[in-house]
């Protein structure tokens, strides 16, 4: 048995819901809590379903003949790959198979049990993880941020000089904070940006070559530190690896956190948010600039040009948990409609420097 994290939509579903996957020989078991806060499972027949990887996207797409408009998607290969062996294994004669008929027939009753209490379990945990994750203190976050960062190894990567001059854009947009933010450009072809708890902002450079205005970056910038500031982060952080670190969180070992974060730090690059979040994250953006008098449709701009840049089937983690861009631009529009706009030549000198 494998367990993963995905998003999941059915005809009843209008949005895709975070769910947790459960792969057994025979069957797939889907965990989901519903709007109402009603937790629910559903169950696939490995026979029925189809699966497939798509690379641009980096994702695994997974039906099931049985229940048409359901939609399975769970981020990364290894599921498909799981997945692959496990059919594999099922269309062998059984007296070929790895575990016979007598051990199946005795188990299926018992891991029926042990199943809903282990999704009860994942559903549980990462809402208690995403819980406790407000209770971390600023300098936990940034110890636990900086350990992650490290873990990546990005530092050879490091655009220095755009590095800096990003840090010098933030420090002039003069936004306070209890973190200390700091920006980091990465030399990397991927259109991407993501945020880690206490205060690191990573940006990639095929994204900051996208940004055509100081108003857009102001807008990329604001939406990196929403996150950090409003410990978006830590709380999704927690909730994806809540039943690796729940314990230690529960006790307070948050050295054991961190190791735990280490182990999982590429995953951590394209860390999803929930619409709820990405959506707090756009309107606290977009009232930093307007208290700024920088131009709102910045935000606008950016995003237009990014999803110019990236195919809707590989859209960048700073769009990935909330993919209708049409939506977007019509909130932010919408709040930003009477603002105030005030050219400011200190950013616009500075941003000429990235260029």
């Amino acid at each position: 048995m494998k367990s993963y994290f995905g998003l999941y939509k059915n005809n009843n579903i209008v949005e895709p819901i975070e769910a947790t996957v459960l792969v057994f020989d025979t069957s797939l078991s889907i965990g989901f809590r519903t709007i109402t806060g009603i937790n629910e499972m559903e169950g696939w027949l490995i026979k029925d379903i189809t699966y497939q990887y798509n690379p641009s996207a980096g994702e695994t797409v997974i039906r099931t003949t049985k229940h048409t408009g359901a939609v399975l998607v769970i981020a990364g290969n290894e599921a498909a790959t799981f997945l692959k062996t496990v059919k594999e294994e099922n269309e062998k004669p059984w007296h070929k198979k790895n575990k016979g008929k007598e051990w199946i027939r005795n188990g299926l009753l018992a891991l029926g049990i042990v199943s809903i209490i282990f999704l009860l379990y994942l559903l549980i945990v990462p809402w208690l993880s995403e819980k406790l994750a407000s209770s971390v203190s600023e300098k936990t976050e940034q110890q636990l941020g900086d350990a992650v960062y490290n873990g990546m190894q990005l530092s050879s990567q490091e655009d220095t000089a755009a590095s800096n001059v990003l840090n010098h854009f933030f420090q002039a947009m003069k936004v306070q904070s209890a973190y200390d933010i700091r920006i980091t450009v990465v030399n990397d072809n991927v259109v991407n940006a993501f945020a880690l708890p206490g205060g690191r902002i990573v940006i990639y450079s095929a994204l900051l070559k996208q940004v055509e205005s100081y108003p857009e970056l102001a807008a990329l910038l604001s939406h990196e530190f929403t996150h950090v500031n409003n410990k978006h982060s830590t709380k999704s952080i927690f909730r994806k690896l809540g039943s690796k670190i729940f314990v230690w969180l529960l006790f307070g070992r948050f050295g054991n956190v961190a190791s735990v974060l280490v182990n999982h730090a590429d995953d951590l690059k394209s860390l999803k948010y929930s619409r709820s979040l990405e959506k707090e994250a756009d309107i606290e953006g977009l009232q930093i600039l307007m208290q700024r008098k920088i131009d709102t449709k910045g935000f606008e701009k950016l995003f237009w040009h990014l999803k110019k840049a990236s195919p809707e089937s590989s859209l960048p983690t700073f769009f990935a948990s909330h993919p209708d861009l049409d939506d977007r631009i019509e909130y932010i529009n919408k709040e930003g409609k009477n603002a105030e706009v005030a050219e400011n030549s200190i950013l616009k000198t500075i941003f000429e420097q990235i260029k």
